[in-house]
C-alpha cells in the first residue's frame, strides 16, 4: 500500500514539472509565432491536457465500455470550470480580456447542447453522431487556423517588444543589463518603452539569418513543449492509476470512481497547467486551456470512441449532468462577459457550484 502512496506522490511530481516546461515552452511558441496567449490555450495546451481523457475514450471504445468516457467527458467539464479556475482564482485572481474569449464560450455551450440533444432525445451517441462531433472537430481545427493568421496579420512587420531589441543587442555582444546601457543611437525613447513597444531602427534591423535562430528555437521550443507534455500526461497517469487503486481498497463501486476519482484525475493536468499559467502571469492560456479542453473532449474524444462503439445511456441522471456541464459553462460567462476576470469570489461561487453538484450526485447514489 506504501508503494501506491509514494506511485501517487512521484506521479503528482512528474505532473508539476511537465506542466511548468509546457507552459514555458508554450508560451515562447506564441511569441516566435505572434500568436496570442489565448489562441495556444485553447488549442495547443488544450490538445495536450486533454491526452488522458483521448486515452481513456480510445480504450473504453475498444473494449465496449465508453459509458465510462461520457461520464469522464460530463465531470471533466464540470470539474475545469467550476474547480480548476475556480482554485487558480483562488490563489491567482484571473485577468480576461473579456473580448477574447466570447466566441469560444458560446461555441463551447452549443456543442454541449447539440451533444445533450444528440443523447437525451434518443438515450444513445450513435455512430452517425460521433461522426459529426469528429466533422466538428475539423470546422474547429479551421477555426483556429483562422484565428491564428488573423492574429499574424495585426502584428506589425517593423515592430518587436523592447525585449527583443535587448535580447538582439546580447547577441551582438553588446553589453545590456539595463536601458541606460542601451547605445544612443538605439536608445528607446521613455514614452515608448512605457509602451513596451519600440520600432526597431534600420540599423539594427534584425539581419535575414536572424530567420534560422528563430526557426531552431521554434524547434527547441516545440521539443521542450512535447517533453513537458510528456511530463504531464505521463505523471496524470500514475496519478489516476494510483488513486483509482486507493479508492478500490476503501470498497468504492466503478460508478462512483468514474464519477469522481476518473473525472478529477483526467482533469489534474488542467489544473496544474492553469495554476503555472496563472503563477507566471499567462492568464490568457489558462482560461483558453479550459475551453479548449471541454470543446476537444466532446468533438474530439466522445466522436472518436463513439464511433467506435456506440454509447448507450441508461438512466435519468444524464439529463441532470447535461443541464450541470451546460450551467457552469453558462456561469463563465458571466464574470467574463461582465467584468473580464475571475475574482475569488467568483473562483469561491464555482467551488460552490461543484460541492452542491457532487452532494446531489452522492446522495443519489448512496440512495436506493
Amino acid at each position: 500500500m506504501i508503494t501506491i502512496y509514494l506511485t501517487l506522490a512521484a506521479g503528482l511530481l512528474v505532473l508539476v514539472k511537465g506542466a511548468d516546461i509546457m507552459i514555458s515552452a508554450a508560451s515562447r511558441i506564441a511569441k516566435i509565432l505572434k500568436v496570442p496567449d489565448f489562441v495556444v490555450g485553447l488549442f495547443i495546451v488544450a490538445m495536450g491536457t486533454s491526452a488522458p481523457e483521448a486515452a481513456i475514450g480510445i480504450f473504453s471504445g475498444i473494449q465496449g465500455t465508453n459509458l465510462l468516457t461520457l461520464g469522464d467527458v460530463m465531470g471533466s467539464s464540470i470539474v475545469n470550470i467550476t474547480v480548476i479556475l475556480g482554485l487558480t482564482a483562488l490563489i491567482f485572481p484571473i485577468e480576461v480580456d473579456s473580448r477574447v474569449p466570447r466566441r469560444e464560450l458560446l461555441l463551447s455551450v452549443l456543442i454541449q447542447t447539440v451533444l445533450a440533444i444528440m443523447i437525451v432525445t434518443s438515450g444513445t451517441l450513435s455512430r452517425l453522431e460521433s461522426a459529426i462531433l469528429l466533422a466538428g472537430m475539423f470546422l474547429f481545427v479551421g477555426y483556429i487556423a483562422v484565428k491564428t493568421n488573423q492574429a499574424s496579420e495585426h502584428e506589425k512587420p517593423d515592430t518587436v517588444f523592447e525585449d527583443d531589441v535587448f535580447e538582439y543587442l546580447e547577441d551582438q555582444e553588446v553589453l545590456v543589463e539595463t536601458s541606460d546601457d542601451v547605445p544612443e543611437e538605439v536608445r528607446v525613447p521613455e514614452e515608448i518603452r512605457v509602451a513596451e513597444e519600440v520600432r526597431v531602427p534600420e540599423e539594427i534591423r534584425v539581419p535575414e539569418q536572424a530567420e534560422e535562430e528563430k526557426a531552431e528555437s521554434m524547434k527547441k521550443q516545440a521539443v521542450l513543449f512535447f517533453l513537458g507534455l510528456a511530463g504531464l500526461v505521463g505523471g496524470a497517469i500514475f496519478a489516476v492509476n494510483s488513486a483509482v487503486k486507493i479508492a478500490h481498497s476503501l470498497g468504492w463501486s466503478e460508478e462512483f470512481i468514474g464519477l469522481t476519482v476518473i473525472a478529477f484525475g483526467t482533469s489534474l493536468p488542467e489544473l496544474v497547467a492553469c495554476l503555472v499559467a496563472a503563477l507566471k502571469k499567462k492568464e490568457d492560456i489558462a482560461v483558453g486551456n479550459i475551453i479548449g479542453s471541454n470543446i476537444l473532449n466532446i468533438l474530439f474524444v466522445l466522436g472518436v470512441s463513439g464511433l467506435l462503439h456506440p454509447i448507450r445511456v441508461a438512466g435519468p441522471d444524464i439529463f441532470f449532468d447535461m443541464l450541470a456541464m451546460i450551467g457552469a459553462s453558462v456561469l463563465l460567462m458571466v464574470p467574463t462577459y461582465l467584468y473580464g476576470k475571475v475574482s475569488k469570489r467568483t473562483g469561491f461561487v464555482f467551488i460552490s457550484y461543484y460541492i452542491i453538484y457532487m452532494a446531489i450526485k452522492v446522495s443519489r447514489y448512496l440512495t436506493p
